[in-house]
Formats: structure tokens, sequence, C-alpha cells
């Protein structure tokens, strides 16, 4: 049995038989191809016949196969005399010239088309280029906290209580085909995790970017990771190779940063002035796309357990299609204010709430400066801590992922 991912078929359902392409992006092995084949069988099972529903997945093609004329005399051959082709191609960039051969088939409109692929900047550039205002995009993420326990309980292994869940979550992230490995141990999983990483480094950052050192960008991703919840900057970077003995221009720096964005390994939350309701263009937060990254680039570190936390609700707000930022009021910051449509929530994250007065001014008490209606959060770890302070609610890290709505 394979996990339903309902939230992500959701979001697809309202755009099948309308005139967009659908594009599904993300970072490599999130799960796109399984959600592309979910989809193919729901597309079957509604009643659309089995042979006007085309599956092709291009990984596993010769590269004789992927040549554009020869795919697209393919697709054209199976196409029904009467209605339209359901197209699902998987990895989409692997055809060269592949934006061509999509836009073709989308002009002669007897295709629905769906694409995959792991690269975002490559698809959302060129397609934006290419296919202005016809196509829709899906940002695919590992799995979330509520995917993982149900992965867990299907595969029969692993499901525990809601404690030893979150730890292990925490621990192992949410790349799906980790956990059906049998031996979960941290040289196992991050061995695994590691040659995604990889994957991702070489194809999608270095060979599509043209970048030539290796050594600089693995320098910037490791100074990006030890540093999930920190404010940073370009400028902050660059003075951190200087005190290696190495020059690395601001711009350089940005270039880089820049292509780990568009590769989906980082994503950046930009610092909002809640007061004047703006962005503030200097210094941002960064987060791993999944917090395994972490571990097996710099190995597991209980001492990074707040940012790593603060991580994963980033991605749980992002995955729920809220635009997140970093609150900045004149002299206190709040971890994130997240906004979506005409909703806005404020959290604070942090990994065990004490009785310090100087705790509970600094997580509480930034909440508190903030004069409107809106709810607001308090994330920790600590489950036995109940309540709230003055209208701030605390909630425990699972039941803040498992919550319904915020």
């Amino acid at each position: 049995m394979t996990v339903t991912r309902e939230s992500y078929l959701a979001q697809i359902r309202p755009f099948i038989d309308t005139p967009f392409i659908k594009v599904l992006t993300g970072i490599r092995r999130c799960g796109k191809s399984t959600i592309l084949e979910l989809l193919r069988q729901e597309l079957i099972d509604s009643g659309i016949a089995e042979e006007a529903v085309l599956y092709i997945n291009l990984e596993t093609r010769d590269s004789e196969d992927l040549e554009p004329k020869k795919l697209s005399g393919e697709i054209k051959s199976r196409m029904p005399e009467k209605g339209k082709l359901y197209l699902l191609l998987d990895e989409v960039q692997l055809i060269p010239g592949w934006e061509r051969v999509v836009n073709a088939l989308f002009a002669e409109k007897k295709a629905d088309i769906f694409i995959t692929g792991s690269n975002s900047q490559l698809l959302s550039s060129e397609l934006a280029t290419l296919l202005s205002g016809r196509y829709v995009q899906f940002i695919i993420r590992p799995l979330s906290f509520s995917e993982y326990l149900e992965f867990s309980k299907t595969i029969g292994n692993r499901f525990s209580a809601l404690q030893s869940s979150i730890g292990e979550y925490i621990r192992w992230g949410g790349f799906p085909g980790i956990h059906y490995l049998k031996d979960m141990n941290s040289e196992v999983v991050y061995k695994t995790v590691t040659d995604i990483f990889s994957s991702v480094v070489l194809k999608d950052v270095l060979q599509r970017n043209q970048l030539r050192n290796l050594d600089m960008l693995d320098r910037v991703i490791k100074f990006l990771f030890d540093n999930t919840g920190n404010m940073v900057s370009a400028g902050a970077i660059s003075a951190y190779f200087k005190n290696q003995k190495k020059t690395v221009s601001v711009d350089t720096v940005l270039e880089y940063v820049s292509a780990l964005e568009g590769a989906g390994i980082i994503e950046k939350a930009c610092r909002y002035d809640i007061r004047g309701k703006k962005l503030l263009n200097i210094r941002e937060k960064y987060y791993a796309s999944d917090v395994s990254l972490i571990h097996a680039r710099l190995g597991y570190d209980d001492r990074r357990i707040s940012g790593v936390i603060e991580n994963i609700v980033y991605g749980e707000l992002r995955r729920r299609g809220y635009e997140v930022f970093v609150g900045q009021l004149p002299d206190r910051e709040i971890d994130f204010v997240a906004l979506r449509g005409g909703e806005k929530i404020y959290v604070q994250v942090t990994y065990k709430i004490n009785d310090d007065p100087a705790f509970f001014e600094r997580e509480f008490g930034n909440l508190l400066k903030i004069n409107d209606q809106y709810l607001k959060y308090v994330v920790s770890l600590d489950e036995s801590w109940k309540g709230s302070v003055q209208g701030v609610r605390h909630v425990y890290l699972p039941d803040f992922l498992l919550m319904d709505r915020y």
C-alpha cells in the first residue's frame, strides 16, 4: 500500500481538464513520481479509459528514446480518436528541448498534460518564457510528520508513541525512500540521504548552473546548515570565508546561494516589518528542504536541536500554503509570520519551556508586543507544559504539526 499524499492530490484535482499544464517540482526523491502514479490511478478509477492515460517515466528511458521527435511521435500515436489524452511525463527535463515538445502538445489541445521535474528553477524560469500564463506549479516536499506516521504504519515499522515518533522524524527526516530501510541507524540512513544530496549537488547545482568550485559550494552549504534558524547575509558568509583565509566576493556567495535555492536544497525566509507591513531586504534565514540533509552533512548534534525544530515548523507552514517571513519589531524578532490569503499567524519556536522570566519575556513577551487579533503560538518539544499566556498558546511540536488548521 502506498501513502496517498492526499494534500497534494487535493491541490491538483481542481486543475484536471483545465487549460493549464500541471507542473510538479521539488528536490530529488521527495516523492514526485509516486504522486504522478497516484494521479494516474485516480484518473483511471474515475472512469477514464486506461489507454487514454499515458504515464512515461523518462528516467527509465535509454538516451535514444529521449530524442524529442521520437518521443513526440510516440505520444501522438497514443492520442485517442475521441476525447483527450491524459499525459503524465516524469522527470521531463531529461528530454533535450523538452519545452518545445510540451508546448507543441499543449498547442494542439488534445492532451491534459502533467509533468514533473527535479529542478524548480529550471521549470519555473524556462516555462515562464515559453508558456507564460499557461501552467500551474505545485511544489512537492518530503513527507510531513502526518505523512510520516501514515508511512510508518503502512510499511509496518517503528509506528510508536507520539513522543518517540517525533524524535525519529527529527532525526531521520521525511525522504520517503529511507523509511523502507530495515536497519534504521545513523550510518545507513545518512549514507542514503548523502547519496540523494550528492546527486542534487552534482546534477541540479553544479551542472545546471555551470559552477566549478565544489569546495566553495560545500562550505556555503555547511555554513547555512550550521546556522539554521539564525539570521545570515551574503556579507556574513563572505566574512566567514575571509576568516578561513579564502577570498570570496559577496556576488559569488549570492550566486551559490541562488543555485542552492533553485535546486530545492534550501529556502529563504525574508524579514517582515510587522508594524510597517513591508519586507526588509537585509539579512534572511535559510532552511533546508529536509532536516536529514543537515544531519547527513554535519552529523547529528543535539546542540542544533532548536534550529532543527524551527526548520520543521517552517517546512510545515510552507507545505500548508503559507508565505513565511521572519517578523521584525523595533527591538524584537518573531520567528515566523505566516500569511495565506486573509489569514495570518505568528509562531515562536523553542526547544523547551522553562521558568526563567527572561525566557518567558523572549518567547511569549515578543508575541504579546503584537497588538492585533491574529493567533499566536509558542511551539516547543516540551510535552508537559500546558496552557497559554495572555492568549498566546503553547503547543507541543507534534500536536502543532498534526493540527487540522491553525
